[in-house]
């Protein structure tokens, strides 16, 4: 890992009404605040990381204590008009990242989680009249291509990958906790495909057809692969891993 001395520092303003809502409606699922914390703060020294939202809204409300295990910069910002518009929340935060900029001189990045085109001219104003490396995290799907357009770089959320991520691990867990069992023994464990598709779906309670669809793509791109082992009466196709693809692409730790 990098050290902290010598990553690029960065500040953090997250509209979380933008995440945990668009995450509801587009995906069913709540926000992962601590994974994506880890992620962002393994490549930048995070000096603050801000969350806005009208936390008055009771769903939202309850993922305070989930705020705080990241930061305790949580910035209120419902409205009390009976007017009562989204976009108060993104005023709110413009505000906060342009008096940042005015005393950031000791800042490498800017990162921004919204999807919101109303953030694009403040992003175009860090990027070009500053000189700022802005980044754009947002929910896949529900970013806009001006705001996307106009920063240094964009991480949607969640990945591509992100639901094939979760039965690669359970695959990996399984054939690794094979591997660990055989070692020293003489009867070695001789992981073939359906056996584990049937022995991960069992233990994790997961969807068979979806292990049998991750472990597939597991072997098109490389992270597994088969061999053949000559046994007393039959021939079998044996699954191996490619961990050192596997540790270097960040898809099991080991």
């Amino acid at each position: 890992m990098t050290p902290t001395s010598i990553k690029p520092k960065a500040v953090v303003f997250v509209d979380f009404e933008h995440w945990y809502i668009s995450m509801a409606k587009m995906y069913g699922k709540k926000p992962d605040i601590k994974n994506w914390y880890a992620e962002m703060s393994g490549k930048y020294n995070v000096a603050e990381v801000c969350f806005f939202g009208d936390f008055s809204h009771p769903a939202l409300r309850a993922e305070i204590p989930r705020i705080r295990e990241v930061t305790n910069f949580v910035i209120e910002t419902q409205n009390a008009s009976p007017h009562h518009k989204k976009d108060y929340t993104d005023f709110i935060m413009l505000d906060h990242i342009y008096q940042r900029a005015m005393t950031g001189s000791d800042i490498d990045t800017f990162i921004i989680f919204s999807g919101d085109g109303h953030f694009s001219s403040v992003v175009s104003f860090l990027c070009i009249k500053l000189g700022k490396n802005v980044g754009i995290y947002g929910v896949r799907d529900a970013i806009s291509n001006q705001l996307k357009n106009s920063a240094s770089w964009v991480i949607e959320i969640p990945a591509k990958n992100a639901e094939h991520l979760e039965y690669y691990r359970m695959i990996l867990r399984n054939l690794k906790r094979l591997s660990e069992t055989s070692a020293g023994r003489r009867k070695k464990h001789r992981p073939a495909f359906w056996p584990t598709v049937e022995a991960v779906s069992k233990y994790n309670g997961a969807d068979k057809e979806k292990v049998t669809e991750a472990l597939r793509k597991m072997i098109e791109e490389g992270y597994i692969y088969q061999t053949t082992e000559r046994l007393r009466t039959k021939t079998v196709k044996v699954l191996k891993v490619d961990w050192k693809k596997v540790e270097k692409d960040e898809i099991f730790e080991l």
